[in-house]
């Protein structure tokens, strides 16, 4: 299969044009515009349908725990004061970007509120997303019952080694913050929520891009499309366990 995109050329005059903020602004919404699709994309490969119990399995579970982190403490730094809702950054989007299109304003302060609502997105940011959980935090996952039937897979090779146990028990307090009751159901619950605050917001930071680079002229020459052979996103392939040639894999 083929995927298909255009080469659009940006002006070196409209962009040097630009002030520096207003330049920084567009660097800064295309590079977490990239990022957040690119979680994305990386979450909805790696989610491995049940049902073929192994180290398959087992590892797939773990990297899309991993990338769910990761993905709750990128968007949380995206729409936090520091970046997408700094003072001087916001107040290039509400006129370059946002006023350009009609009601676009309005939907983004929408999609802030939902962020704000979701109080588990800076709980996970600081503990498991971008820093490593203390003792403390990590001791809903270290109970007593978490010590049953553990195991780890473990290879020839340190690639082949996957520590089940230490990943299971790293990610149950997230999962117990969202839902204490029920950890894989406040796991969906993560998963659910974030998929609908990503889509607001690469859908607001999108049409916003491309409302400045139509209006400020930095959009310059859009040439034919280039088509090149692209893995299909089915079935789903973000893997742990690799074989290897060179080793007789």
């Amino acid at each position: 299969m083929q995927a298909e995109v255009q080469h659009l050329s940006l002006s070196a005059d409209a962009l040097r044009a630009l002030e520096p903020r207003r330049r920084y602004v567009f660097a800064l919404v295309g590079h977490i515009f990239n990022e957040l699709m690119l979680l994305q994309k990386w979450i909805h490969i790696s989610r491995r349908a049940p049902g073929r119990p192994g180290p398959q399995e087992d590892a797939a579970v773990g990297v899309t725990l991993f990338l769910v982190r990761l993905l709750s403490a990128k968007v949380y730094e995206a729409l936090h004061e520091d970046a997408l809702r700094k003072a001087s950054v916001n107040e290039v989007l509400r006129t370059d970007y946002f006023g350009k299109v009609d009601g676009l304003n309005q939907r983004w302060d929408e999609v802030l509120a939902q962020h704000d609502g979701l109080e588990w997105l800076g709980w996970i940011r600081n503990k498991g997303g971008f820093h490593y959980m203390n003792a403390n935090q990590w001791a809903p996952g270290l109970e007593d019952s978490m010590c049953e039937d553990a195991y780890i897979w473990t290879g020839r090779r340190y690639g082949d080694t996957y520590f089940h146990w230490a990943e299971m028990t790293a990610a149950l307090p997230a999962m117990r913050h969202v839902n204490a009751d029920e950890p894989f159901k406040g796991l969906e619950q993560m998963v659910e929520d974030l998929g609908r605050l990503l889509s607001g917001v690469t859908d607001c930071l999108a049409l916003g891009l491309r409302a400045f680079m139509t209006t400020s002229g930095v959009g310059d020459k859009l040439m034919d499309a280039t088509r090149f052979e692209a893995p299909m996103l089915e079935p789903l392939a973000l893997h742990y366990f690799f074989a290897d040639a060179r080793l007789g894999g």
